[in-house]
């Protein structure tokens, strides 16, 4: 059995197709195969992958744009590898990437998944920022109640996984998040603390009818991961949940929401405590990170100060160790 298979859906991907499919072809494992589905693209994607000859790559195309939660859920049906890698066909995994996961994920039976921290890239390569995700199945977990903690083209898995739990088409733009909440309550999830990926940023604005799609999808999520603690959400609830994803959002004066979220905060963890689905710890730390965020957000630091949950001394530690890492 090919110990790896890389799954690339392409869609008009062709100014920065070949640096994607070359740094596959640069990992030190040398245990893989390369899956590329063409998604109609009409750009020069087809002959960029024509010209490779190495026989690990394997390509198909679609009968026209079908999408990509249909692509990738064709590419996972056509792999025959241990474990399943994606990359999107913009992005850059670092020579030791594969190798790395496969020895975690060797060495670790018991975890379902991996990710890695990534670099952030414009589109002509530069570093924008680092992209340092939460590491621990815990602070994971926690975490997924507020964000995405995973870069798609990070991602490991073992293969057998996703048979059984295949990218949901009722969740485009947001199907990847999706995933991760529902893995989260089978598998032990990890993200490895080091640079192994290159994500590209594009500078182009979302439409305005697909970002109301994504938000209202990603409200339907933590909907469903709030309710998992006995949470029972209004609608004026998740939009405020929303803002503290997204620090760019705000619908109040700086104070009043401040206030808003603070009382929000204590609800969550009222709940999740009572709920015994999480290490508390790890979970308020967690939520005292996000209060932090939020605070930042709004440019009023002093409140940041205010803590709306107690920590005892390990959650100020892991408090620090994320605020170090990720702020």
């Amino acid at each position: 059995m090919i110990k790896v298979s890389v799954l690339m859906p392409v869609y008009n991907a062709s100014q920065y197709l070949a640096e994607a499919i070359d740094s596959i072809l640069a990992q030190t494992l040398e245990d893989w195969e390369l899956i590329i589905i063409n998604d109609g693209s009409t750009d020069s994607s087809d002959e960029i992958i024509r010209s490779y000859t190495d026989p690990r790559i394997r390509y198909f195309r679609n009968d026209g744009n079908k999408g990509l939660i249909y692509t990738r859920n064709k590419l996972i049906g056509l792999a025959t590898g241990e474990y399943i890698a994606f990359l999107d066909s913009d992005d850059i995994s670092m020579p030791e990437r594969l190798h790395q996961q496969v020895d975690f994920l060797d060495n670790n039976s018991h975890y379902g998944l991996c990710g890695t921290w990534s670099h952030m890239i414009d589109v002509n390569g530069n570093r924008i920022k680092k992209i340092n995700m939460p590491v621990s199945d815990e602070e994971i977990r926690c975490s997924l109640l507020f964000i995405n903690t995973f870069v798609q083209s990070s991602i490991m898995i073992r293969r057998k996984i996703l048979l059984g739990h295949p990218y949901d088409k009722d969740y485009p733009l947001a199907e990847d998040y999706e995933l991760w909440c529902r893995l989260s309550r089978l598998y032990k999830l990890k993200n490895l603390p080091v640079h192994l990926t290159r994500y590209r940023w594009h500078n182009t604005n979302i439409s305005k009818s697909k970002k109301e799609q994504l938000d209202n999808l990603v409200k339907n999520i933590y909907k469903r991961e709030l309710s998992y603690i006995g949470v029972n959400a209004s609608d004026e609830e998740l939009t405020l949940h929303s803002v503290i994803r997204d620090k760019t959002i705000s619908y109040l004066p700086s104070k009043q929401l401040l206030q808003q979220i603070r009382v929000w905060l204590k609800k969550i963890s009222e709940a999740a405590t009572q709920s015994n689905k999480y290490d508390d710890t790890t979970l308020l730390a967690i939520i005292a990170f996000r209060w932090i965020f939020a605070c930042k957000g709004q440019k009023s630091y002093l409140k940041a100060l205010s803590l709306p949950v107690k920590l005892n001394m390990k959650g100020y530690r892991l408090l620090l160790k994320m605020l170090r890492e990720r702020l």
